[in-house]
This record gives structure tokens, C-alpha cells and sequence, in this order.
């Protein structure tokens, strides 16, 4: 059965990036960033992530490291089939890494 690609739900504009960083879990993994909000980010890895699925992902975002425990939202196959895609929504960051990630979107313009 073929999976369905995502359907466009943001509701606060997201920065294109490229950039490897990890998100923890039970384990590191490895992953792309390819795009960043105020309250989550789309990530593309080797691994599947489930939905639900809790960890801590750590940024560097424009020279400042940003960590949040986050949690994912949707998954699927990337683009091209060749890896997978999660989306997760940032829910506990402290004011401080807060204000990294929102210094950071300011400084893109979004």
C-alpha cells in the first residue's frame, strides 16, 4: 500500500534550511533539518520515526545550539522515496532556547 504524502496544515511560517543535526530518542538519530517554525520543524532521516514518538532535538541555528523535546506529528517517505520525513512540534523548550529559536526566525524574516 502506497503512503500519502503530506498535506500542507502550518500555521506559522517555517524557514527553509539544510543542515544535518540528531534528535534523541531511545537512541540518536541522525537528521536533516529541512525546514523550521516557532512551534516545530520538518526533518528528513534514514529512520522511521513513529507518531507519538518523544525525544529532544538539538539545532544550531545561525551559531546558537536551540534544544526542545519534541514529539512526532506525522511521517512518511521523503519526495524522492529514498528516506523518511517527520514532522514534530516542539513542546518544551525553556524561555531561553525559546528565544534562540525566535532570534533566529526574526533574523530570516519570518
Amino acid at each position: 500500500m502506497a503512503e500519502e504524502r503530506f498535506e500542507e496544515r502550518r500555521r506559522f511560517p517555517r524557514l527553509s534550511v539544510d543542515a544535518n543535526h540528531e534528535m534523541r530518542t531511545s537512541r540518536h538519530v541522525r537528521v536533516r533539518l529541512l525546514d523550521v517554525s516557532a512551534s516545530g520543524a520538518l526533518l528528513e532521516t534514514g529512520d522511521r520515526l513513529a507518531v507519538g514518538t518523544k525525544g529532544r532535538l538539538r539545532l544550531v541555528l545561525g551559531g546558537a545550539t536551540f534544544e526542545s523535546a519534541v514529539e512526532v506529528t506525522r511521517q512518511g517517505p521523503s519526495a524522492d522515496g529514498r528516506a523518511r520525513v517527520a514532522a514534530v512540534a516542539m513542546v518544551a523548550a525553556p524561555s531561553i532556547q525559546q528565544g534562540v529559536l525566535d532570534d533566529f526566525l526574526k533574523r530570516a524574516g519570518n
